[in-house]
């Protein structure tokens, strides 16, 4: 355990020099003439993603404008919102749903702003066992059984997320069991049949998509499928107390015979309200020099976390 916690400190060391070098290497290439200030971004438990792609991507954009970003990880998704809210880091980079759960909570009322349009999606994935007799998630209702879906830890994104599709429906709560555990153990359990299901919130860069399209069993057929979700229209109405959606039906393509259909969740940026007017000296406030980077640094982010340019669809509003 001490060793892990000391390769994970490493990990964030040397992610935090490649922003500082990349955010140098953006005041270099356009010469900033504003004293620089520094703020904190937590950025979660998925480190190569977030911190170690998205972070870099805005700091060499801010940079410019004398903000300099600082990669800070946090755990879990719903303690990456959290971060924002008790003061601990100046910024966050975390899915839009878990803002949601906590906004309501006395410590957050009033601490956060949205900063610039969303970064970038994440998307459900449940995973069953292929020849599951279920085309898609609500079908796990109608077999008069109970079922369990493995979805992680509780606060981390896949949780999360399931936690929102159950309080939609009911009848679900009634059928499904959500259990916790990680994707190891979720994958296994599956392939053993000892649970019906793991869900997962993950960008496209993400290796268990896959992980899990081309895992084949001892006579070369897939092992797992992944289970379309069509949620009821209550999921759509859902916002996340701003005035944005929480969630779209969306279909992504793998090859197969039929895309997957499932809802994707947006990646956005938080601002402490306590740094919101801050700035380098002369320079743009930090919630205009990060909505700036933000636009800058569309084209690229959407690069590294393999999305499509066109991945908000219009006339999906949950208002």
């Amino acid at each position: 355990m001490r060793l892990r916690c000391l390769v994970v400190l490493v990990l964030l060391a040397a992610i935090a020099l490649t922003t500082g070098a990349r955010a140098e290497s953006g005041m270099n290439g356009q010469r900033s003439e504003y004293a620089p200030i520094t703020l904190s971004v937590a950025c979660g438990g998925q480190l190569r993603s977030v911190c170690g792609k998205v972070v870099p991507r805005i700091a060499t954009e801010t940079a410019k404008a004398g903000v300099v970003l600082k990669p800070v990880g946090s755990g879990l998704a719903v303690d990456t919102a959290a971060a924002v809210c008790d003061g601990q880091t100046a910024a966050a980079i975390v899915q839009r749903d878990a803002v949601a759960l906590i906004a309501h909570q006395p410590a957050c009322l009033g601490r956060y702003d949205f900063v610039g349009r969303p970064l970038y999606p994440f998307y459900a994935f449940l995973v069953v066992k292929a020849g599951a007799p279920f085309h898609q998630f609500n079908d796990m209702a109608n077999d008069g059984r109970r079922h369990v879906i493995m979805a992680g830890a509780e606060g981390t994104s896949g949780q999360i997320t399931l936690g929102f599709l159950l309080r939609s429906n009911p009848f679900m709560q009634r059928t499904v069991v959500a259990a916790l555990g990680d994707l190891d153990v979720g994958l296994e359990r599956v392939a053993n049949g000892s649970i019906d299901g793991f869900f997962s919130l993950e960008s496209l860069d993400s290796d268990m998509i896959d992980r899990v399209r081309l895992k084949t069993d001892a006579h070369g057929k897939p092992l797992y499928a992944f289970l379309d979700i069509y949620p009821m229209p209550e999921f759509f109405r859902m916002g996340d107390g701003a005035g944005h959606c929480l969630y779209r039906l969306t279909a992504l393509d793998f090859g197969g015979a039929t895309p997957v259909t499932t809802v994707s969740v947006d990646a956005v940026m938080l601002l402490a309200r306590g740094f919101r007017d801050g700035h380098a000296k002369g320079g743009p406030r930090a919630s205009d020099a990060l909505a700036s980077a933000i636009d800058a640094a569309e084209p690229a982010i959407l690069a590294e976390m393999r999305s499509q340019g066109d991945w908000r669809p219009a006339g999906t509003s949950c208002q």
